[in-house]
């Protein structure tokens, strides 16, 4: 397959918004998912540019498939979930496109290696401990009573609070023992979601929300710090991020981050229009 000129935004299981954004912002779209006749995905697909069925989550079937897009003057491969965008990431790295490194977006991905980042960046660290269930009282000790638990990777664990170490012993019964797992320092307090816009290594924050009720008296300013200095920590580059804070009596601290934008977000065309080199939508022409 010959790569059309048209600078192209290849879309790994996309919906139907992102085609239409990227679109919008005068890109070619080609659409990569695994089974493209799926109802999530058959008008995705009919209004993309072109389609290729291939599971992207398969490193070197992906690379296969996009072979012809090698050192591309104008191509990038694009994922807007944490899954979708490591897959994008080493798809671009592996055929010379732009984008953000594998090991970075790796980093955002994976909550033991964000938490381990950012505590070198902050002047205030969040105590964690990375075990298995067998060993979760003692690291739960370790860290300090209350303290949560995360999976690292799949697990099928949701995030728990630990009140004592007999919580901690009747959790793991219910875990496999395999199970990889975060136990982090309780961090008390309302929490936000900010949504940040990434490019050349720039951080633009363009909204903070509650995840209750809206605080009319919040200063937003040390959250879109600290979303900076996390960013800054993994040395992300481009696209969208969503990162989680607890606004803690001592100053907002990090709970979670992911690559990825909020649902009613433009920030899909936006960072398609960065890594292609294209005019960013009107609505966001001053971001990042």
């Amino acid at each position: 397959m010959r790569p059309p000129p048209t600078p192209t935004a290849v879309l790994l299981s996309p919906r139907l918004r992102t085609v239409r954004a990227a679109r919008r912002v005068g890109a070619r779209t080609l659409v990569v998912g695994p089974d493209l006749a799926a109802p999530g995905m058959r008008q995705t697909a009919a209004e993309a540019d072109g389609m290729i069925e291939a599971d992207w989550s398969d490193r070197r079937a992906l690379v296969g498939a996009l072979g012809a897009f090698a050192r591309h003057d104008r191509a990038a491969v694009f994922g807007f979930d944490p899954a979708s965008a490591l897959a994008a990431s080493w798809a671009n790295a592996a055929l010379r496109l732009p984008g953000n490194p594998p090991p970075v977006v790796a980093a955002l991905t994976d909550p033991a290696v964000l938490r381990d980042r950012t505590n070198q960046f902050t002047a205030h660290p969040v105590r964690f401990e990375l075990c298995e269930p067998a060993a979760l009282a003692k690291a739960a000790a370790k860290v300090g009573f209350p303290c949560t638990v995360v999976p690292r990777g799949t697990t099928p664990a949701g995030n728990h609070t630990l009140r004592d170490a007999a919580s901690a012993r009747e959790l793991a019964t219910t875990l496999p023992d395999d199970a990889p797992l975060l136990v982090e320092q309780y961090l008390p307090g309302p929490r936000y979601e900010a949504e940040a816009h990434s490019f050349g290594g720039a951080h633009t924050v363009l909204a903070v929300r509650p995840d209750l009720r809206p605080d009319e008296d919040l200063d937003e300013e040390p959250i879109r710090r600290l979303v900076g200095d996390v960013l800054d920590a993994i040395d992300y580059r481009v696209g969208p991020s969503l990162v989680s804070v607890a606004a803690t009596p001592d100053g907002p601290r990090l709970l979670t981050a992911r690559p990825g934008a909020g649902r009613d977000s433009g920030l899909c065309a936006l960072t398609v229009a960065a890594q292609l080199d294209l005019p960013p939508p009107a609505d966001h022409a001053q971001a990042g």
